[in-house]
């Protein structure tokens, strides 16, 4: 493998015609760890056509801002910059004040050709092994980079970056193949957003935390208490540690739980939220579901999170699989912050520092949004062009009552019909899909009679649903071309559910790459993505300008993938997470 040792900026410039010429550059890094924050970018690699890979030793060439500015001379030019696995990457340049853009990314090429007979494992080794034959030994992947480095090192560093410029021509062809040009360029530019909220974090109010964390605590005892009425108090033992657990009470079994309802004349097949939701009135079902709510809160979020925050930067700073569903959704880990309670006692606690200011935005209705464009229900359609609200319309269609005289009552049922039913559930489904998601109770007849006149009042989506049903359809797509594949057992449900789902990450994902460019340069700190939301931190005075910009982008985004259905996205300034 050929390839140059470059230690000062001087020694660059024999390449930097040809580095600036190229279309595409291959770039890698090796860093001394995992950690944006705490560890250091050891290597740069860059790969062009016609020349060696270049093996920047970042210990020494970015001594000097020289250093640097000619990093950032390359890396900020036109060409697009293959990395694999991008986001990592970019975390560590910004580090240096390195800001890429015309990202092309070969793991997340891979995994959006996972459906089309691409590889099940997006590591570089998988993707070279399955699209070039070639076998790559990732040994040195976690080796020490943190001192003198050794020829094997330094192989290993220049045949990644040059294994790059073969795999992307390889990967781009097979992407236009299928037809995902869209989408990729979709997820390319969104990936310098992703990594910038990793890198940014977001800001937690410990003591208020620590503070909800004893209140939970309380209730979740209090959960227990009411449970041992119904169980009687358990007996315990000493462990091996020093601690107690109890013998003969365990509310975390299924057996146990189902004899213990059996024995309160509650017989079900199964303690799941879904089986007891016709009995959520019952006292001792209530008491299990406060225990199990509490018990998961504390586990889940109150007890992990404050040793979650960083040591250098005091903040949280969760990781974003940007391709977390096969339906093109984000996950997020480390902490998962999407998964954070809406209550405002659990949203106060995120805040922003003294002198800045939370901007909080989210789409309107954005799942019912994407339904209308696809299924191309007009009455629907029409009822978004002139800015009704869908749940009231559907209340007043369903209930034979004219919109001004909705009930609040009747708005939150008919969230329940809609967001139900548009993904083809049943009247049984739907009683109960109210009963534990809106608190809405509704009898079965109710449901049936909701359903008819819903279906009724959008013949569109029944139309939907029945080519669904009657196509046998093995694969599916977004509105961008994103490809997902269907099983023979897949119900109505799915087969409507992902394209909608899938389309609106689409949209979020395409608003994260405008925004991108517009705070790039800014003090702007992207902090929060939670599936239809976006949260940013500013300075307090850049508040009103920072909630304008985040609703133009969102919507502006919304309007390229939905032309005939208006994307509406609500913005606001507040100090805390709980105003939204």
């Amino acid at each position: 493998m050929e390839y140059t040792v470059i230690r000062t900026p001087e020694q660059v410039i024999p390449y930097l015609k040809k580095l600036k010429e190229a279309k595409v550059l291959a770039v890698d890094t090796e860093t001394t760890g995992l950690d944006a924050h705490k560890d250091r970018l050891r290597l740069v690699q860059l790969g062009a056509e016609g020349m060696p890979v270049l093996l920047i030793d970042c210990f020494s060439f970015l001594k000097d801002s020289r250093g640097t500015e000619c990093l950032r001379e390359i890396l900020e030019g036109e060409a697009g910059k293959i990395f694999h696995n991008a986001k990592f990457d970019l975390q560590f340049l910004r580090k240096e004040g390195i800001l890429p853009e015309n990202i092309l990314d070969t793991m997340l090429a891979a995994e959006l050709l996972r459906p089309c007979g691409g590889p099940r494992k997006v590591s570089l080794a998988a993707v070279s092994s399955h699209y070039l034959g070639t076998e790559l030994d990732k040994t040195e992947q976690t080796g020490d980079w943190s001192g003198a480095l050794t020829d094997t090192q330094l192989d290993y560093a220049a045949l990644d970056s040059r294994i790059l410029l073969q795999l992307w021509k390889c990967l781009k062809e097979q992407l236009r193949e299928n037809g995902l040009e869209r989408i990729t360029d979709i997820e390319f530019a969104c990936v310098p957003a992703l990594a910038r909220a990793e890198y940014d974090g977001i800001s937690l109010d410990l003591e208020q935390w620590e503070r909800l964390c004893a209140d939970i605590q309380s209730q979740y005892e209090r959960s227990l208490q009411a449970l041992y009425a119904y169980s009687g108090e358990p007996s315990y033992q000493l462990t091996l540690w020093g601690g107690e657990e109890a013998l003969d009470v365990n509310f975390d079994s299924n057996s146990y739980v189902l004899k213990l309802l059996k024995k309160n004349g509650i017989s079900v097949s199964s303690t799941s939220r879904y089986s007891l939701a016709p009995y959520h009135h019952n006292p001792l079902v209530k008491a299990l579901s406060d225990y199990r709510k509490y018990s998961k809160l504390l586990s889940g979020f109150l007890h992990p999170l404050p040793a979650q925050i960083h040591p250098v930067t005091g903040r949280l700073h969760p990781k974003y699989g940007q391709i977390g569903a096969y339906s093109g959704r984000m996950c997020c880990w480390g902490p998962n912050i999407q998964q954070i309670p809406r209550e405002t006692r659990f949203r106060s606690c995120f805040r922003a520092p003294e002198g800045r200011i939370l901007v909080l935005a989210d789409y309107s209705q954005i799942e019912l949004r994407v339904a209308a464009q696809i299924s191309g229900d007009v009455r629907m359609k029409r009822a978004y062009s002139k800015g009704e609200d869908l749940h009231r319309l559907t209340a007043s269609l369903i209930s034979d009552t004219a919109p001004e005289k909705v009930s609040a009552s009747q708005r939150q049922a008919a969230k329940a019909v809609n967001f139900g039913l548009i993904f083809g559930m049943g009247a049984a489904g739907l009683q109960q899909y109210a009963a534990q998601s809106y608190g809405v109770d509704m009898t079965l007849d109710e449901a049936v009679k909701f359903r008819d006149s819903f279906f009724r009042a959008y013949a569109g989506i029944g139309w939907w649903h029945h080519d669904l049903k009657a196509g046998h359809f093995t694969e599916g797509r977004t509105l961008t071309g994103r490809k997902f594949l269907f099983s023979p057992r897949s119900g109505v449900s799915e087969l409507a559910n992902t394209p909608v789902q899938g389309t609106a990450a689409d949209i979020l994902k395409k608003a994260l790459g405008l925004l991108y460019h517009e705070i790039k340069e800014k003090d702007w700190k992207l902090v929060g993505i939670v599936h239809d939301e976006i949260l940013l931190e500013v300075p307090r005075e850049d508040g009103k300008e920072a909630a304008l910009c985040l609703k133009t982008v969102m919507e502006r985004a919304g309007a390229d993938i939905l032309p005939s259905v208006p994307c509406v996205a609500d913005a606001k300034t507040a100090d805390s997470w709980a105003a939204k």
